[in-house]
């Protein structure tokens, strides 16, 4: 795994952001059922690049893996 692959699952949660969002506009019980996972997915952006910080200080990944 490198920044890259960080970067690219970022965007595929924006993505899905966007949806649950559109999902929201165009269903009212979408909200109600899945209020909670959506509220998950604006905090997830921060914990990966929190991981992605502290496994490039393990050294785990780099910028160039």
């Amino acid at each position: 795994m490198n920044t890259q692959d960080f970067n690219k699952l970022i965007g595929l949660l924006s993505k899905l952001d966007q949806a649950t969002k559109k999902a929201t506009k165009e269903d009212c019980s979408f909200k109600k059922y899945h209020n909670t996972s959506m509220e998950a997915l604006t905090t997830l952006p921060n914990h990966l690049k929190r991981l992605e910080q502290g496994l490039r200080t393990a050294k785990i990944i780099g910028q160039e893996n």
